[in-house]
């Protein structure tokens, strides 16, 4: 094997990183996404979208989660994940 790596065993020593703040992920939160030990369980309120007031579904962005409004692409809402208040509740 002479020192060389391929790919899938690449993809298997990759660090998952948590999908609220990007520290390393000590397991899967509530919403089945990678999260560090404060972020294992979130708040589950649904929050509604500000541009439609459907309730909001979590989609993942390259590096985070968040709020996305389920119509999209004909609506643009979204919002992060934790709100400040929510963040400061687990912490």
């Amino acid at each position: 094997m002479g020192g060389m790596m391929n790919s899938e065993t690449k993809m298997l020593t990759k660090t998952v990183k948590c999908v609220v703040c990007g520290k390393k992920a000590a397991g899967e939160n509530n919403f089945q996404l990678p999260g560090c030990e404060t972020h294992l369980v979130l708040p589950t309120k649904i929050p509604t979208c500000p541009e439609c007031d459907r309730k909001m579904i979590v989609k993942t962005g390259r590096e985070r989660a968040f709020w996305s409004c389920p119509i999209f692409p004909e609506c643009f809402g979204t919002r992060n994940l934790l709100t400040p208040d929510e963040e400061k509740d687990i912490l």
